[in-house]
């Protein structure tokens, strides 16, 4: 049987909805388990350490991939993926042996918290599903849409089965992880027959020097922007010292994640077209963006005016208060739609991104203290929506000042902030309904 014809882009937009999906049904499954609110703030808090702890490298490594496979010659494309296998098995073991070794160190520090249940098998589960995360883009790289939806059905249906089906056996959040370490186990597997498919297994010092000196400001970037979004998380545990109220930030501070995961898909698959076609590559981002915020901007005033009567459902009661974060967390629908990274990464102006971002890491900070001694946790995140708003602003200002790029060459403007008014409008009549 022929299968519908799709492409990259959509079949990268659906793994990443995926993605998302499963994690917000995680939660799902997780609130509804029966399990103490504090049991849950206890997963969330290894989700959290397990984040700052990989975020910025992993996502500086696939942000380079497509830009630094399309500059290899045929031959060096054909040892790409192996050492790139090694360079994320190599780090994970780093990892695992760092976390270990110092955990009286690391759990105190980034969680308030003297021990953590559980930290150990969580560590054996990052070590073990740290190196399939390239598949994705391997597939991209390879062109091989249904290959991308068949990997995203395949792990992250099994990802919710092994989160939820254990709580609701009443087998404990312990079963819960170890059945997520054997998924991570398999995932470890297939990716490596994946290589073996894709690769010569070649080890080639040279490939793995030359693809870290590109990613390595990607991985700073990226570092400083998870210090920017985890700072938030750092500074509720640390000024509340309470896992119930860790956990209803951790469960209102997301953003829509079909918008999360849409755009960041999109803008990956932008860079080949923009690095060839610079020109037309804009168009092209315009265009799309301007098709996908139809989409998600009225998606996220819908949710605007049903995420409080939602959350208790969808979650349970003790989890109201998050509503109201969220609603501000929706307002991030707007900036997400600037995407002047992907301009950047195409025409390989990556510095500018990490210095951009420590901009924006210092008005987090003095914002983030600020609006929470005033405002509580929704001052907090207040904090996250605007400071947000500093990197986009920074990286738009560098393309027309430095390349000659204007805001107006790869974004429509007014139809930008007629849809973004109305947000914000739709979010000022929420307050008042709700």
């Amino acid at each position: 049987m022929k299968l519908p014809t799709v492409t990259t882009t959509r079949a990268l937009q659906l793994f990443q909805v995926m993605r998302q999906g499963a994690v917000l049904l995680g939660s799902v499954l997780l609130a509804k388990s029966g399990l103490a609110t504090s049991d849950i703030g206890v997963y969330e808090l290894l989700l959290y350490i397990g984040t700052v702890l990989t975020f910025f490298w992993v996502n500086g490594l696939l942000q380079a991939m497509p830009a630094t496979y399309s500059r290899l010659s045929a031959e060096d494309q054909q040892d790409f993926f192996f050492n790139n296998f090694l360079v994320f098995a190599g780090i994970a073991v780093g990892l695992f042996v760092l976390m270990l070794g110092g955990h009286q160190i690391l759990v105190p520090v980034l969680t308030g918290m003297a021990t953590l249940p559980y930290y150990t098998l969580f560590c054996l589960f990052l070590l073990l599903n740290l190196p399939s995360f390239p598949v994705e883009y391997i597939y991209l790289l390879q062109k091989k849409p249904h290959h991308i939806i068949g990997w995203g059905v395949g792990s992250f249906g099994l990802q919710v089965l092994a989160i939820g089906l254990p709580l609701f056996l009443g087998l404990g959040l312990e079963r819960s992880l170890q059945a997520m370490v054997l998924l991570a186990a398999l995932k470890f597997a297939y990716t490596f027959w994946v290589v073996t498919r894709f690769s010569r297994l070649r080890f080639r010092p040279d490939l793995i020097r030359s693809y870290l000196v590109f990613a390595g400001p990607l991985m700073l970037n990226v570092l400083v922007g998870n210090v920017v979004v985890m700072f938030d998380h750092w500074l509720a545990g640390w000024w509340y010292q309470d896992e119930a109220v860790f956990a209803i930030f951790r469960y209102g501070a997301r953003e829509f994640p079909l918008v999360q995961a849409l755009v960041s898909a999109l803008g990956v698959a932008l860079i080949p077209n923009l690095a060839a076609h610079l020109a037309a590559g804009l168009d092209d981002m315009k265009a799309m963006t301007r098709k996908l915020g139809n989409v998600l901007f009225p998606l996220s005033i819908v949710l605007l005016f049903i995420s409080k009567p939602l959350f208790p459902l969808v979650f349970n009661p003790d989890f109201a208060q998050s509503a109201s974060l969220f609603n501000i967390y929706m307002l991030m629908t707007a900036s997400r739609l600037w995407l002047p990274n992907s301009i950047l990464l195409a025409t390989g102006r990556t510095s500018i991104i990490f210095w951009v971002g420590l901009l924006e890491l210092a008005c987090k900070v003095v914002s983030g203290f600020v609006l929470l001694y005033f405002f509580g946790l929704p001052g907090l995140a207040w904090s996250a929506v605007l400071t947000f708003w500093v990197e986009k602003a920074g990286l738009a200002w560098y393309l027309k000042a430095k390349q000659g790029i204007a805001l107006h060459q790869w974004m429509d403007m007014r139809w930008f902030t007629g849809w973004s008014l109305l947000l914000l409008a739709a979010y000022c009549v929420s307050l008042a309904l709700f």
